[in-house]
């Protein structure tokens, strides 16, 4: 063979595995791979931008770390009880896909002393690329507690619908917590029992991260900057 052909098949390989490496993240970032943003819906016509960062936990992997998955985008208070958003999945530009989501937030019940404000959000994936494009619906239900003026306590889950292969609806339950640091900076951390309904003994991941073989633990980290500061 050439030193042609070798670059040739050299590069066709690589080619071949950004492809494969970016619907295999496609995939883990439409089982939720994002915090949970808004945990509460947002005053009216309150803007603010948003970021996460974080995935699966890979405790055998070298080194031991967390998948990077990041997303940026803005929320905004449509009323008090609605806030629409949007997001661009900036880690999967790397491998040749393009993501993104929209959704819509709403105030189901206000908190009333030890009872938890439960919010409900509809969620629209997106993505595109060699492999081709697919889109995926997910509904996010969030139960949050008032720790103090500047802290939520939450918990809450995700279903996600997977049109093509394996379980056809992918469930995610999730805690965290969120804090607010300064008058414009709000921080989260957040746990998720990723996609907790399939089995995860082959894929991407291997397991790796799993419980019972099914799913992976993840970990988030979610920023908020508010336009304006706090009301």
């Amino acid at each position: 063979m050439t030193a042609r052909a070798i670059r040739r098949a050299t590069g066709h390989a690589k080619r071949t595995v950004i492809r494969l490496a970016g619907s295999a993240l496609a995939a883990w970032g439409l089982t939720a791979c994002a915090a949970t943003q808004p945990v509460r819906v947002l005053h009216a016509n309150e803007t603010r931008w948003v970021a996460s960062v974080g995935g699966p936990l890979l405790p055998n992997s070298l080194p031991t770390g967390v998948l990077p998955y990041t997303t940026i985008g803005l929320l905004h208070g449509l009323n008090d009880d609605v806030t629409v958003g949007a997001s661009l999945h900036a880690l999967m530009l790397a491998f040749g896909v393009a993501g993104a989501d929209v959704s819509i937030a709403r105030r189901l019940r206000a908190q009333e002393g030890a009872w938890p404000e439960l919010t409900g959000q509809a969620q629209l994936y997106g993505f595109t690329g060699p492999g081709g494009s697919r889109l995926y619906p997910n509904v996010t239900t969030t139960l949050s507690w008032s720790a103090g003026p500047r802290t939520l306590l939450y918990l809450g889950g995700t279903a996600t619908v997977r049109p093509q292969g394996g379980a056809a609806l992918v469930a995610t339950p999730l805690l965290g917590v969120q804090r607010d640091v300064s008058e414009r900076l709000v921080l989260q951390l957040e746990g998720k029992w990723m996609a907790a309904n399939v089995d995860a003994t082959s894929g991407l991941f291997e397991g790796d991260g799993s419980i019972g073989h099914h799913g992976a633990m993840a970990l988030q980290l979610g920023l908020q900057w508010r336009r304006g500061g706090a009301r």
